[in-house]
């Protein structure tokens, strides 16, 4: 009894001590006090809307009224759009990008829904993270807004039109993505709803919130239509060394009580353990009903783990309002915490985080960011999914191009460590009158939406010249809503010298396309090509923004496989690479940059801060492969994110570690002899192994000189390519290894395969697996292997498919194949391809067969997991990938 007593005591004083420790103010939170947060209950719900929608394709009298008959439409789910059955099907053009014939046009979707009971006598939002092109919103039968500019969020307050209680509401959607689109006040058409730059993929294609708050809230940062400005949080007052930053909070406060409130804003920053490590103290100021004020918080941050693309810390700051010490709002907002500086200069410009140079190194990526099958509407995870392979190839920069990202891209970036270039919208040329006010109120739209997010680094206002007093206006919006954030606006300048010059002494960064060339090698005085000048480097960042515009598929290897032996170009192609000489061709370009490099001390060879090749994935967008392909093929992956094998060479290159890949495969036909490339860095010398004999060793990187039909042209050293000639084909083992100091650092090894004998199937789904919410997705690899599980890499030949279950077939696409996206069959691309299939509302098991006559077929199983959906609303947010998931590539 005495120990039970003893034990009891024991209790007694650690409850004692832990409510003591939760009572610790923000300088009180030493390294060692590890405290659990748990948020207070907060009358802020935010529902997910995306589930339960009825759809139509064409435009119909009445359909906004309650009482319209929808039982006929179709059953979709939020992200959605109409243009995933009519794109990725027939050849690309320069001009005019996908030219398969298209849904352009009105769509009308319909959604029911009620209110939960606790929602009576509460504000009422609904956010839409954006749609394609414009959209007129109308709630149990009254118009309550339009839309337009088919970029931005935007979000409507319904509290005086939604129905409470109980009651069934209806709200009708009216959506057009006509190319001729034209803003209804002025006539004016928006520069950037072309199909070309921007994919015209039409709908509700992105998801979509219900929030309910109470009467004193903390705004939306939707200035769409509510004109809000929402939370802005940032650093400032850092030490780096010594890990400590003050964090200010300015969250825009609405009373509409009906009375006269006192009201005091605080917030706890909470790590991703959930730990507490700051608690700040804010302001108290009295409103009367109606009135709008900024409140303010701040206090300093200690121990802190800062934002980086090696480390992309994140924190969740929850703003609180108190009113005589009860909570009325509590929002949570993702952010992170960095100190970013951006300098010119010899040897010492560039962008500078945390103290520290960082050489930005990535891509250009269509905001679009579309999947064949699927078109632009497919869920968050998917998203994560991209981005993971981003950061898995090292690149740790993304120039999205001509209109703002979507937010589901902007958080992947902030998860995974990706610096952002992110623009309001264009289409490649200087826009003036009604056309350039409409850029201007979407990139302010766009700073209050995503002015939290760390890796948002550039803003963009233009992907060509403005005029001097354009940029004097863009950097005057960066002032007045993004001051305190560490990010710089500029904009990507063309071949006009003069105009070029103007903008240099107004312009916070400069951006170039293919700004490498010998012109600029050879600038002196105030000389100016594409953008550089030894003024721009001296004074900020010059960043390339859409390097190497080549292209070449994922499905052609080399000229000694087969089936195709080599990629002959018909008439209307520009581009003339396999997979292999992709490599090569992008490694030459790329060396040229990492030579010209700011942090060089050299003068004659400092200028860039930050590189970018076009694109990441292939994409539906322009392209000059318009005789062989269905999509532009400049990616690193393609458009199911399989990768080349220039997204091998690309993570080498990118790497500052030691790092080695053999481009291409070791399955040829007999008697094959041909050069081997291996793709390596931080190596003194390579050496190349068949069957464990040495066959090659080479001691510096390969010139590559383009003698494709007659061509003999030097492309120049691609500084990470070693060439071993003349290798003699055998069957079994080729192996590489790269030394350094006598030292073997990293080696790489690929095994012939056998004849095909089965197909093989790996499923790819989110972090809680496929959800039965109408729009998750799992992504299917199939492959063709031999007897021993090894991937055959020539296999090019029809698969056909059988699904069970509460699923809907999207299937995949053959690139260079007219008209195979939505079937149930799809050949394969060097031995391996990838479906997807659509969840429904239902859940259960989707059973899913792989057949090819004369091989063992495969079969998987995948479990639809229930989502709890009531009267049209979901607590069950979007799937994301875990951050911590290690991503395993299907070519591996």
């Amino acid at each position: 009894m005495e120990k039970k007593k003893y034990i009891a005591l024991l209790f007694l004083i650690s409850v004692i001590f832990v409510l003591k420790t939760e009572n610790s103010t923000a300088s009180n939170l030493g390294a060692t006090t590890r405290i659990i947060y748990h948020p207070p209950i907060s009358p802020r719900t935010i529902y997910n809307f995306n589930p339960g929608w009825k759809f139509a394709f064409g435009d119909s009298a009445d359909a906004s009224q309650p009482q319209f008959n929808d039982s006929a439409w179709s059953d979709v789910n939020l992200p959605h759009t109409w243009n995933d059955i009519d794109t990725y099907r027939s050849f690309i053009s320069h001009s005019g990008g996908d030219q398969g014939e298209k849904r352009f046009g009105i769509g009308w979707y319909r959604k029911h829904f009620k209110l939960p009971q606790s929602a009576t006598g509460r504000k009422i939002f609904l956010e839409f993270d954006g749609m394609r092109q414009a959209g007129q919103f109308f709630l149990n039968g009254k118009l309550i807004g339009n839309y337009e500019n088919g970029i931005t969020a935007v979000g409507f307050d319904i509290t005086n039109t939604v129905k409470f209680g109980g009651q069934d509401n209806i709200l009708a959607v009216k959506v057009d993505n006509s190319q001729n689109y034209k803003e209804k006040a002025t006539g004016t058409p928006f520069e950037w709803n072309v199909k070309d730059f921007n994919p015209n993929f039409g709908g509700l294609n992105r998801d979509a919130k219900l929030i309910i708050t109470s009467k004193i809230y903390q705004t939306l940062p939707l200035y769409e239509d509510l004109k809000t400005s929402g939370i802005y949080i940032y650093p400032s007052n850092f030490n780096i060394h010594h890990k400590t930053c003050d964090v200010n909070i300015e969250s825009q406060v609405r009373n509409e009580s009906g009375d006269q409130q006192s009201i005091t804003l605080s917030a706890i920053i909470v790590n991703r353990e959930g730990v507490v490590c700051a608690r700040l103290q804010g302001n108290t100021s009295d409103l009367v009903d109606g009135e709008t004020e900024i409140f303010t918080a701040s206090g300093q941050l200690s121990n802190a783990k800062f934002w980086s693309p090696q480390s992309p810390n994140l924190y969740d700051v929850y703003c609180i309002l108190t009113v005589d010490n009860k909570i009325v709002d509590v929002q949570r907002i993702k952010t992170g915490f960095r100190e970013t500086q951006f300098k010119g200069g010899v040897g010492t410009g560039g962008v500078y985080l945390n103290g520290k140079f960082i050489w930005l190194t990535g891509y250009a990526q269509r905001a679009a960011n579309g999947w064949p099958g699927l078109g632009g509407a497919y869920p968050d995870w998917m998203h994560d999914f991209t981005m993971s392979l981003v950061r898995k190839s090292n690149g740790n920069f993304i120039r999205w191009m001509h209109v703002a990202p979507q937010r589901a891209d902007v958080a992947a970036c902030d998860k995974y460590g990706i610096v952002e270039i992110c623009p309001a919208g264009d289409k490649e040329r200087d826009a003036q009158g009604r056309q350039w006010d409409q850029r201007v109120e979407v990139m302010r739209a766009t700073m209050i939406f995503y002015r939290n997010n760390p890796s948002i680094f550039f803003w963009e206002a233009g992907n060509t010249i403005v005029t001097p007093q354009q940029m004097e206006q863009m950097v005057s919006l960066r002032k007045q809503w993004d001051p305190h954030g560490g990010r710089v606006i500029g904009t990507r300048d063309n071949d006009l010298s003069e105009a070029n010059k103007a903008l240099t002494p107004i312009c916070e960064w400069y951006g170039v396309m293919i700004g490498q060339a010998p012109q600029t090698d050879k600038i002196t005085g105030d000389e100016i090509f594409r953008g550089y000048s030894i003024a721009r480097r001296n004074r900020a960042p010059l960043i390339e923004e859409e390097d190497f515009r080549d292209e070449a598929g994922r499905n052609i290897w080399d000229a000694y496989s087969p089936p195709h032996f080599g990629f002959k170009p018909r008439e209307g192609d520009t581009y003339h690479w396999n997979s292999e000489t992709f490599c090569l061709a992008a490694a030459a370009r790329y060396e040229r940059y990492m030579l010209n490099r700011i942090d060089n001390p050299d003068p004659a060879h400092s200028k860039w801060s930050g590189y970018a090749s076009i694109y990441f994935t292939d994409a539906d967008a322009d392209g000059r492969q318009d005789s062989s392909y269905v999509l532009r093929v400049s990616g690193k992956v393609d458009g199911v994110r399989l990768p080349k094998s220039l997204f091998y060479v690309s993570r080498v290159m990118q790497n500052p570690q030691p790092d080695i890949h053999i481009i291409g495969h070791w399955t040829y036909p007999p008697n094959t002899v041909k050069t081997i490339y291996t793709a390596a860095n931080h190596c003194d010398s390579m050496e190349l192994f068949v069957n464990g004999k040495l066959v090659g060793v080479a001691n510096k990187p390969y010139d590559f000189t383009d003698r494709f039909n007659g061509n003999n042209k030097n492309l120049g050293n691609t500084g990470y390519i070693y060439a071993f000639p003349s290798v003699q084909y055998k069957i079994g083992t080729i192996k590489a290894i790269g030394i350094t100091n006598g030292k073997i650092v990293v080696r790489d090894e690929i095994e012939t395969a056998g004849k095909p004998e089965a197909v093989r199937l790996t499923v790819h789904t989110g972090a809680k697996g496929l959800q039965a919410d109408g729009s998750d997705i799992a992504l299917i690899d199939f492959e063709v292997v031999d007897a021993k599980g090894r991937r055959c890499p020539t296999d090019e030949s029809r698969v056909d498919f059988q699904i069970t279950g509460p699923a809907i077939w999207r299937g995949g696409f053959n690139a260079s194949r007219l008209n195979s996206t939505n079937n149930l069959y799809l050949y394969t691309e060097c031995g391996i391809n990838r479906v997807a299939i659509r969840s429904t509302l239902t859940p259960g098991i989707i059973t899913i067969t792989a057949k090819r006559k004369g091989l063992v077929s495969a079969t998987v199983k995948i479990e639809s997991n229930p989502v709890k959906i009531v009267s049209g609303l979901s607590l069950s947010t979007p799937q994301r990938l875990d951050a911590s998931n290690k991503i395993t590539l299907a070519s591996e």
